[in-house]
Order: structure tokens, then sequence, then C-alpha cells
């Protein structure tokens, strides 16, 4: 009968339903005489295969291989897949690799199971997280002449390889996800490489067998990983439910936030994952650089979140409903949650072990809290106990230099990732404050973003900055003096603008009514000044010299050049945003809005070259390879950073974060408590004392915004009537004044 390849059977085999439902299973028997059969069949001349005796033997040269048809379907990753070689007999060894059977995209993915050049059999494979491919010994050296069968089986977390026949072995060892082959290549038998023109297999093959089954429950690896204290409050519906601003610069932000949604709701996605049919996506699996395959497609969910969330989002413009719209943000966010080693043994994660994770953790959870409605319990599982894993994880902050000056890092500053990892702590201690790591998570967000921007000067301060002295808290620095930032060994302005990773946290106590700490803008205004009137001579800069912004223009000075390409203006925008937003840097030169207009509308121009509203024309203007998701990330961040402040600056809070809890006015009023209980409080008069005490009990008991009026009246009034002069009624008044015109916006005293 032939090769045969008897191209077996594809589907689901009824023999090998008691491996789990839906199993597919393809298996070929190399066999007879079979030769034209293939080579018709597969339009190979297969000059270097011979068949005989129930095997088909490899010459060891490049014409010398079979090719099996692809089917994603047998690719690993999903619940379990199986490999089975049966009859391998090896030829003389050659001293180099062989490989037997490879399934490899050009983009060098895929898995590969050889005889090494010193003769053992060894599986490989992409996996999730690792730049190189993995590699699982077994032990076994092949002998020339020998039969052997070999089994491997992955699940998720695990790989065994079982080898029977000539000898006996069963090693089990731990495995990440795999990254999978993209389908541009077929399966290959002899024959190895990306492109099967190396590693040629000298020796016989009988039969290959693989089989895989999919996972029966998309999220239930979420379910079953998920704890019971991780219930979520969402941002508040009365906030997002608010008018969008008409200024002219949320107009701006609003505008190139929306075309960077037509590119991502377009191009981006047809491009990407238009393909996808089923309601889980496989993200990591289908890049062979983690932050590719995750990052990105975070990007572009975080930035339509946010448009939907906001009521910003606009179908007439990029041609996709809404509730399609969301349903791709869902798929997406429970997809890359899903794959976290937090619900997925093999998944990727956590920032302690893989750079970035806790960034594409916050985009992903971000953009699920937004639209917490629209994810199904099981979803909210797997994002819930993606973050909690991520913050649980979170490293103690890192320096640039440490608290003697030395530079620690030469080159490179850690302020950018200290920021990053400060988000997705204040996200989750936001999203989940009765979690049992709430209060962890949200002091290592302020410790965080404190030592994201911390200054030389920082490092010997006894500023108490959200109950924190400076002092003796930060062990280094990342910022210079002059509020400049070092990093890919270059002064650089592109990262002088990490601080909007700080701010992030600001956003996320926004979300939820609550003041925004004065530590997520701690050192911003001094940045700020740096990129619009520091003066940089040249020489020692690059010509011409001057100020990183440039008068009058959207054009950026970088005074010792730029390794990411040659136009940032929407990144330099966002910086304007939130400085102006937050009442930052309004005695500098121009003020921030004059700025944020100008370099605003340079992003808009750029994105309106292009039907689909992308920005980038070539990498000359930037070389990032997620540019256009990064760029959709920032638009939708700016409009959301002006979507919340547009109007007044809005107040900062210096709360000492005391207690747990999430109300504005009692948070303003931990100060108070903080002073009436501490020991110069027993100095003060009784009377003053204990009327101070009852005040803010009053303030304590209030149940509605009445009585929260009336008690911070009582407590003003006391204030004004007070002529002792003390440490405590100063907190007090502090206190007090906060929580009456950035929380109830009451009057002054009177």
């Amino acid at each position: 009968m032939g090769l045969a390849l008897v191209l077996g059977h594809v589907g689901t085999a009824p023999a090998a339903q008691a491996d789990g439902p839906g199993e597919t299973t393809s298996s070929w028997a190399l066999d007879g005489d079979a030769r034209d059969s293939v080579g018709d069949r597969h339009g190979e001349a297969l000059a270097g295969v011979t068949f005989a005796g129930g095997s088909a033997r490899f010459a060891g040269r490049d014409d010398s291989e079979i090719r099996l048809p692809y089917d994603r379907r047998l690719e690993p990753g999903e619940d379990r897949w199986r490999l089975e070689l049966t009859d391998v007999v090896p030829g003389p060894l050659t001293g180099t690799h062989q490989a037997i059977a490879t399934s490899r995209s050009t983009t060098n993915q895929g898995w590969a199971f050889y005889i090494m050049p010193g003769g053992e059999f060894r599986f490989w494979s992409r996996v999730v997280g690792q730049s190189a491919w993995a590699q699982f010994a077994t032990g076994v050296v092949a002998q020339p002449g020998t039969s052997y069968d070999v089994t491997v089986t992955w699940e998720p977390g695990t790989v065994t390889v079982e080898i029977d026949g000539g000898a006996g072995r069963d090693v089990t060892s731990a495995m990440a996800m795999p990254v999978i082959n993209t389908g541009n290549n077929p399966i290959r038998l002899g024959n190895g490489g990306d492109r099967g023109s190396e590693f040629f297999y000298r020796g016989s093959l009988g039969g290959v067998a693989l089989s895989a089954t999919p996972r029966a429950e998309q999220w239930a690896r979420c379910e079953a990983a998920a704890t019971t204290d991780l219930a979520v409050t969402p941002p508040d519906p009365a906030i997002l439910d608010r008018p969008i601003p008409q200024d002219e610069i949320t107009r701006l932000t609003l505008a190139a936030a929306r075309n960077a949604s037509r590119y991502v709701t377009t191009t981006y996605w047809n491009e990407r994952f238009a393909g996808e049919q089923g309601e889980r996506i496989n993200l990591a699996q289908r890049i062979g650089n983690t932050e590719d395959a995750l990052r990105g497609p975070a990007m572009a969910s975080v930035s339509t979140a946010i448009l939907l969330a906001t009521g910003a989002y606009d179908p007439a413009d990029t041609g996709v409903s809404e509730a399609e719209a969301r349903e791709r943000v869902v798929r997406l966010a429970s997809s890359a949650a899903a794959e976290h080693r937090a619900n997925d043994p093999g998944g990727w994660g956590t920032e302690s072990r893989l750079w970035q994770a806790s960034l594409w953790a916050y985009y992903n959870g971000l953009a699920a809290w937004l639209l917490w409605d629209d994810f199904s319990p099981a979803q909210r599982a797997c994002v819930t106990t993606m973050v909690a894993a991520e913050a649980d994880a979170m490293p103690d902050p890192e320096y640039y230099r440490d608290a003697a000056g030395t530079i620690v890092r030469p080159g490179n500053t850690q302020a950018e990732e200290n920021a990053w990892r400060s988000s997705l702590s204040g996200l989750a201690a936001i999203m989940m404050p009765g979690a049992a790591g709430s209060t962890r998570w949200r002091d290592d967000a302020l410790a965080l973003s404190l030592a994201a921007w911390a200054t030389p000067q920082d490092v010997t301060a006894t500023e108490v900055v959200n109950g924190r002295r400076l002092d003796q808290l930060l062990d280094g620095s990342n910022v210079e003096a002059d509020g400049t930032v070092e990093n890919h060994n270059l002064m650089h302005p592109i990262y002088m603008l990490a601080f909007d990773q700080n701010v992030n946290n600001a956003l996320a106590q926004q979300l939820t009514g609550q003041l925004p700490a004065a530590a997520f803008l701690r050192n911003v205004d001094l940045t700020y000044e740096a990129l619009v009137d520091l003066d940089f001579p040249a020489p020692p800069w690059l010509p011409p010299g001057g100020t990183i912004y440039v008068p009058g223009e959207p054009a950026i000075y970088y005074p010792d050049g730029n390794d990411w390409g040659t136009t940032f203006p929407l990144y330099f925008a966002q910086a304007d945003v939130i400085a102006d937003s937050y009442g930052i840097g309004g005695d500098r030169g121009a003020p921030p809005s004059e700025w944020a207009a100008l370099h605003l509308q340079a992003a808009v121009d750029l994105q309106n070259r292009f039907p689909d509203g992308h920005t980038y024309l070539d990498t000359t203007e930037s070389n990032y390879r997620l540019r256009e998701e990064r760029t959709a990330q920032i638009a939708a961040h700016t409009f959301l950073t002006r979507f919340l402040n547009a109007g007044e600056p809005v107040c900062l809070t210096d709360r000492p974060y005391t207690t747990t809890t999430t109300s504005a006015l009692q948070g303003e009023m931990e100060l108070a408590w903080q002073a009436i209980e501490s020991d110069a409080a027993r100095e003060l008069p009784p009377a003053v004392r204990d009327g101070l005490r009852a005040d803010l009990e009053r303030v304590a008991a209030a149940s509605n915004r009445g009585q929260e009026r009336a008690a911070i009246r009582l407590l003003q009034r006391r204030l004004d009537r007070t002529t002792v002069e003390s440490p405590v009624v100063d907190r007090f008044r502090a206190a007090v004044h906060s929580a009456a015109t950035c929380v109830l916006e009451l009057p002054g005293p009177g």
C-alpha cells in the first residue's frame, strides 16, 4: 500500500477518545514502496530517502527528508500533546546534530527531536520567556543499528520523554509554554533548521504519530487558581459617565487616541488576529519574542478599553461596533491573563523572573478593570490572579546610584522599571482593596514610585511624603540632580518621560474617587523643567545645543542623541498634558498647555498622513517594533489624564495611608488622627485636645455628604478660634484645609 506516509488520519480518532475529548491525531506509517506516492502527493523528489522493511531510510544529506502537512491543531500548547516516533534506528553518528523530526518555522519557532553531536537523544523546544531553545536531555546515547521507540509528552508545565527498545528511559522536566510553529513550514523528517537545510539525519524511521488534546474549558485553570479574597472594586461609574471635556487640549488628545484606535481596530487586528476564531487566543505562543507577543496586544487592548470606558470610542470612525470592540478587549486581556504562570504552570511572568512582566500585567489588568462587567466570572479570575501574583512577587526598588552616590548601573537608570512596577502594584491595591496583600501592594506602589524618581539629594532628605521619610526609604537614586535621566548610555529625553508610569497610579486612584498621592507626582516638576528650560551647550553636547524643547516648534533636541529614532511628539505631549493637568510647570518659559497643543497637533498631523491612523512612516521615525501599539497606549492614557483632570488642577494628597479607607475624606483625616494621638498632643490644653478629638470623631461617624460637610465646618470653626501654637494644631489645619477644599469643595472657614 505504499507510504505511504499513509497519511494516516487527521481528525478526531475514535481510538483516541480515552485521552480526552476532541483529541486530534495524525499518524504516518513509513513502509513499502511508497516513494512515488509520496513524491506525487507532496511534490518531493525524495532522492535521499529509500523505503524498505517497513521504514524510511534517510541518507543524511539535504535532499534526504520527508515533509508532512502542517496542522495547527497538532502543535503543543493546549492541554496535552504527544509525539511518537517508532522504530528509530540510527546510522553511524556524524558528530553533528541530526534532526529526526522537527516542526520549525522560518522565524525560529517550534520543536525538534535530535540526536546530539555526542549521540544523545534530546528534545528541543522554543518556550515562552526564553530567547534560546530549551533543551531536554534524556541521557540515552543512540547506538547505531539499534531500534528505539520514543514518546514525547507535553502537559502544562512539564515535558516527559520516554524511550523504549534499545534502552529504557523516562525523564520528566519542567517546561514552560511552548512557542508554536506559526505554520509557514511543514513538519520535517530527516532534516532540520528553520528552512530544512541542515542537521541531516542518517538512519531509519518506521512511523510518526502526533496527537493533541484541546482545552476542555478555556478558563478552567484560572478558576482553579483563584483565591476567594480578591473581590474587585470597579471604577466609579459616575466618574466614567461624565461628559468629555471640550477644551482644545482634550480635543487634540481625543483626536490622537481615536486615530490610533482606528489603526488598532482595523489594520492591526486584521493582520494579527482576524483568523483567530476561538474565544481564547494563544498569545505568548505566537511569537518567539515574549515582549512582542504580549506587550503589543496588551497596549492595543488597554487603548481600546480606555476609549470604551470613557464613552469616547467611535464605531463610525473605526467601522467596528462597540460590542465587537469590547469583545476583542475581553479576548485579548483574558487570554494573556490565562497564560500567566499564576494560572498556567508553564506560563509567563512574574516580574522577578521575566523583565517587563508586571508592565504587561498592568496593561491587561487595567483594560479588564475598566470593562469589568464585560468579563465572565472565570475570565475575571484569570485577571485578578494574574494581577495579584505580579504584585505579590514584586521586586524591591532598584537604583542607578547607591546611597553613597556611586553609580552601580552605568548608563542604565532603573527609573522606568521602578515606575512600571509601581503601576502594577498600585492597580492591584486599587482594584482589590480588601485583598490580604493590598496594604503591601499600596506600600510597594509608593516606595517604587519614590525610588523611580529619586534624585541624589533625596537620599539624605528628611522630608516625609505620604508618610514615607525619604532618607529612611531610599537606598539610592535614579534621576540626576537636574531632573535628567541616563539610559542606554545616553542622557536620554525619552526616558525622562517615564514618570508617566508613576502617574498611572494617580489615574487609578482618581477612577475610584480618591485623591492622587503626592508621591506619584514627586519630582515631575524637576524633570519637566529640564525638558523645557535646561540649557545644553554644544559642545560638550551635540550641535546645535539649546533646550530639549525647541522654542515655538514641535521638534525635540536630543543633546546626546536618540537610539529610538527621530519622531516622538506624542510621547512629549503626554508629559505636557500631565504637567498641565496636575498644575506642574506653570512658571516655565512657556506653560505646559502651549507645549501640549504644539506637540499634540504634530502627533495628529503624523497620523493624518495615513487613512488607518497609524503614526510612523518607517523605522527612521521610530525603530521600536511595537511603535504603533505603544502610540495607541500613550494616546489613550494621555486622553484619560485629560478626561479626569480638565479644568482646575487636581489636588494631591499627602495622607500617610495609615488606614485602608478608600474614602477621600477619611483619608485626609489620617494626618489629624496621627497628630491627636501623638506625644505632642498631650501638651495641648485638655479642652483644646478633647474638642479636636470630639470633632474628629464626628467626621469619622458621618454617613453622608451633608454630615461630612457639617463636621468639617465645625473643625474649621474650632481651629479658627484656637490660639494655641502647636505642631498638632498645624497638622489639623493642613488636614482640614485639604478635606474642605479638595474633597468637599467648601469655602474657607467663617
